[in-house]
């Protein structure tokens, strides 16, 4: 048996344990930062405390809305482009949340945005290649 596109089965294997670990991420600190009380959230130095409380609340809601959009994507091959523009979310999210966390002096880890920006950006980049075809 011949594989027609190893690139393909390639980014598949790649695509399925990144998707998972940020849905399993996204959907944990987006529902903290949905649903916990502020204290938690301070205790565990959320970018969000530095926002009205209802911008974030907000804001858990879209992260929990993108996780599922990301999910939702890696199921239904033909919704890439969903997973794409959730994949930018994340990014967006990340970069605020960095300099939120750079500017306040809050302690929040700016080794965790970085990472997760990487690791979204190369999300990003499979689930546009899954798009087009490639």
């Amino acid at each position: 048996m011949r594989i027609e596109n190893p690139w393909r089965l390639l980014r598949e294997i790649v695509l399925v344990p990144l998707v998972l670990v940020l849905v399993a991420f996204h959907g944990f600190v987006g529902w903290h930062k949905a649903y916990s009380p502020r204290e938690v959230l301070v205790q565990h130095s959320a970018w969000t405390v530095h926002l009205p409380n209802w911008l974030g609340r907000s804001v858990g809601w879209v992260e929990l809305a993108a996780t599922l959009a990301l999910f939702t994507a890696l199921l239904r091959p033909r919704l890439s482009r969903l997973g794409f523009i959730a994949s930018l979310a994340f990014i967006v999210m990340e970069f605020v949340s960095a300099a939120t966390h750079y500017l306040t002096q809050d302690g929040g880890s700016l080794v965790q945005n970085a990472v997760t920006i990487l690791l979204s950006s190369l999300m990003a980049l499979l689930f546009q290649r899954r798009q087009s075809g490639r």
